[in-house]
């Protein structure tokens, strides 16, 4: 804090206080906790206990995607998937992938700036389906290197709670040429886990520079497009 040496009063004898500036005008207050213990409130409680528990979880979540995240822009991964996941726990008591429906992996490159075709996503007792049509506007062409582009459909089940309770299993699309109309759809499926195991789908794209995978974040999208 910066003190404005020349015009503030002299503290009081005790050293258990702090200028404060405001608005109004600046004062000595006594220090919070000083002259008697500083009380936590309820729902801060709650909140701390929940994060003993959510953040952990989201950091194991995210090693278990860790292979499929190179070369993206995450940000504040954790943090935003350990803010759902106590949504959830809030909510029904128990930590659920529910409220990780929707969210972009890359808040700043979200999949729907790069992916421009219709995505439909099927959903039953034993599978979930993915399908893309595959046109010449599918992908946005952010640069003029780019020349093709795949997709991912990944699939992260289990126990976030346990530190070996995650499992991931994966399906990739054939590799497409960028701006070419295909006139079909790419789909991708994969098998469910047993019934009472939370999990999630993801859909990513990855563009391709020549031989190589592109470079820059926005060449590429991922996000949560179901839950269970």
């Amino acid at each position: 804090m910066n003190y404005d040496i020349m015009n503030m009063p002299p503290p009081p004898p005790t050293g258990q206080y702090v200028w404060v500036k405001t608005k109004e005008g600046d004062f000595w207050r006594m220090k919070r906790g000083s002259y008697r213990p500083a009380q936590l409130n309820e729902a801060y409680l709650q909140s701390s206990n929940a994060m003993k528990i959510t953040a952990p979880a989201a950091s194991r979540i995210r090693r278990r995607l860790s292979p499929y995240l190179s070369r993206l822009d995450t940000g504040r991964l954790n943090a935003r998937i350990s803010a759902r996941l106590r949504k959830a726990l809030k909510e029904g008591g128990k930590l659920s992938f529910a409220y990780l429906k929707g969210m972009d992996i890359q808040p700043q490159y979200p999949l729907e700036k790069l992916l421009k075709a219709w995505v439909h996503v099927e959903q039953d007792a034993q599978e979930i389906a993915v399908n893309i049509a595959v046109k010449e506007y599918t992908i946005t062409r952010h640069n003029g290197i780019v020349t093709a582009y795949y997709f991912e459909l990944i699939l992260l089940w289990g126990d976030a709670g346990s530190d070996k309770g995650l499992r991931v299993e994966e399906v990739d699309s054939p590799v497409y040429r960028i701006g070419e109309d295909y006139n079909t759809e790419c789909r991708l499926n994969l098998v469910l886990p047993p019934a009472g195991q939370p999990w999630m789908a993801l859909l990513k794209v990855s563009c391709i520079e020549g031989r190589e995978l592109a470079m820059a974040p926005r060449m590429y999208g991922m996000k949560v497009v179901a839950c269970g």
